[in-house]
């Protein structure tokens, strides 16, 4: 597949249709006091809080058209398969070595084009800057170009990830330049890393002028009950009830209120902690405890699909079977495409397990796409966690960044 650079005209009319519409909505804000664009290529690394931040970097870096790095799951559907490579997208498989995307981005930058990088590999679940994989350091320091970190702050509170639709809010684009082109070229990959970490995590993000909060007040909690599951109060699980602006555990009465700026009140009696970050590490920390040495296996029956062999028709189901988590990695025993399968991903090969919340939650090997679907589909962000603590602790070699506190250490 050859990456051509993002069509002209098509970029001109989403940048004058969206940018004004995307002003009125939430307000938004560019930072440049600390962005001097460089001349010539230049990579652009943004963290990854929405479905709507390709727009907002796209916006805030016009007229500088961005080859943006997409996940190959968005070329199966229709019509993304047709946009994706008019906008000049390059497809990669998450968290699974892919020299044909690193060849493309290549090839953007020495024929004088700029790349978009979202380094976290999927949208954040609770809002936090997740981390990266650590090869982004040795990529960028191999490329050896210009870096440009794109902090969006208000994204998650204006489209959290466990969330259908948008609300209307405060959002701000601040860009930095982390790294210069002698940067990337002289300074170790761990220090590459750090850079980026800090830039995408806002660490030198200036304090916005008004606060990130929504304009309406409604309906603002729905949805949470799919990435928040356990009880911080009776330790039971999915038992949390959402409705209007409050969630509530059926099993202890436990609840708690959202406010326009996502912080979280407790009802009289109840005790939560102070926002939707807060109370998915305390989950991510409470699995974690139970990966030891002499842990049971965790077993559980799913469906998988795999891409459709017809284009554009996205992701089919091919099968279903037991999949099983231990030390050693992922088994999976079943049927799929009408044979009797056995697949092992090893532990060191799935550092991250994307989901889609009350849907599925993915594996990335080898090139090929697997998506799983647990007999009770509000338990995929468990898998997800459950998948990443077990690298955390198993892995020969932890190959992620922390992030903002990601909750892995106990």
């Amino acid at each position: 597949m050859k990456v051509k650079r993002p069509n002209c005209v098509l970029y001109f009319i989403v940048y004058i249709l969206l940018y004004p519409l995307l002003k009125l909505l939430f307000r938004l804000e560019v930072d440049r006091r600390n962005y001097d664009p460089p001349k010539g290529p230049f990579l652009v690394v943004s963290n990854h809080s929405s479905f709507m931040d390709f727009l907002l970097v796209m916006l805030a870096l016009y007229p500088r058209r961005l080859n943006a790095v997409a996940a190959q799951k968005f070329y199966l559907y229709r019509p993304l398969n047709r946009l994706l490579p008019i906008m000049g997208c390059i497809p990669k498989n998450l968290f699974d070595p892919d020299i044909r995307s690193i060849i493309r981005i290549k090839t953007v930058l020495k024929q004088g084009g700029r790349v978009l990088l979202f380094p976290e590999g999927r949208c954040s679940t609770d809002g936090a800057y997740a981390g990266m994989h650590k090869s982004t350091g040795k990529l960028v320091k191999n490329l050896g170009v210009p870096v440009i970190s794109c902090h969006i702050g208000g994204g998650y509170i204006c489209m959290p990830f466990w969330r259908k639709g948008i609300r209307l809010g405060r959002v701000r684009v601040t860009l930095t330049g982390i790294l210069s082109q002698e940067d990337a070229k002289t300074l170790s990959v761990d220090e590459i890393n750090s850079a980026i970490d800090a830039g995408l995590s806002g660490a030198g993000a200036s304090p916005p002028r008004k606060p990130f909060r929504t304009f309406g007040a409604r309906r603002l909690i729905e949805g949470l009950q799919n990435i928040i599951y356990r009880c911080p109060n009776c330790g039971s699980e999915f038992t949390l009830e959402t409705k209007g602006n409050a969630i509530r555990c059926t099993v202890c009465g436990n609840a708690v209120q959202i406010g326009r700026d996502a912080k979280l009140t407790p009802s009289p009696g109840s005790a939560v902690p102070e926002d939707v970050h807060s109370w998915f590490r305390e989950q991510v920390r409470y699995e974690m405890r139970k990966f030891t040495a002499d842990m049971e296996p965790i077993i559980e029956r799913v469906s998988v699909r795999m891409p459709d062999p017809k284009e554009g028709a996205g992701m089919a189901h091919c099968g279903s079977g037991i999949l099983r988590l231990d030390a050693t990695g992922w088994h999976f025993d079943g049927e799929l495409s009408e044979k009797q399968v056995n697949l092992f991903f090893p532990i060191d090969t799935v550092p991250a397990i994307p989901f889609d919340p009350i849907d599925n939650f993915q594996i990335y090997a080898h090139g090929n796409f697997y998506m799983f679907t647990p007999e009770d589909a509000q338990k995929c962000v468990k898998y997800a966690i459950l998948g990443e603590c077990a690298y955390r602790r198993f892995a020969s070699r932890v190959m992620m960044t922390p992030g903002c506190d990601d909750g892995f250490t106990t």
